[in-house]
């Protein structure tokens, strides 16, 4: 669980980051190269990884025996173990009620940082759901790609709100009804 105590396999901690690396990794085997660029592309504009923490994550995660190494063609690439995608399924299982938390938590955070904050233009805007559809953007295909990747979150999101409503076999109030 990442709220609160954290991951932690074995007694060893694992960051959030290190946990979406094993995530990726779970994907396909990649060189450090490719770990940091797709880090880079799912955190743009919010976070710029860096080789200085994302090759010492990885080295820890092999330390860990999450990850394992194999030197092709001079370059080290990467895959999860064994022990590392049973570890990750395990936790994932046990994840949505932390996700559901984490994103009310931030909810929260995100409401008291539009009340706090300074008003802008005369209007109070909330955070991060304003940033993820501001045009100040001069890059207009990076623009775009952030709001059609928004757009994919939110149908995955709409999906998994009907699929919890369908298992507790409601499809919410009725019109008319309280």
């Amino acid at each position: 669980m990442m709220f609160g105590r954290g991951y932690s396999y074995n007694g060893n901690r694992i960051s959030p980051m290190q946990m979406v690396i094993l995530l990726l990794l779970r994907k396909r085997p990649m060189y450090g190269y490719e770990v940091l660029k797709e880090l880079r592309d799912q955190f743009d504009p919010v976070w710029v990884p860096k080789t200085g923490s994302i090759y010492p994550a990885i080295k820890r995660l092999e330390e860990h025996g999450l990850v394992s190494s194999e030197r092709l063609d001079g370059t080290d690439h990467y895959f999860i173990s064994e022990a590392g995608r049973k570890w990750v399924e395990d936790e994932v299982t046990r994840s949505p009620r932390d996700i559901r938390m984490v994103i009310r938590y931030l909810a929260i955070l995100d409401d008291a940082a539009a009340e706090i904050a300074p008003e802008e233009s005369g209007s109070r805007m909330a955070g991060r759901f304003h940033e993820m559809f501001e045009e100040d953007d001069p890059d207009k295909a990076r623009h775009v790609k952030r709001l059609k990747d928004a757009r994919d979150r939110m149908a995955k999101h709409i999906e998994n709100i009907d699929r919890e409503l369908e298992e507790l076999g409601s499809e919410g109030p009725q019109e008319g009804s309280p």
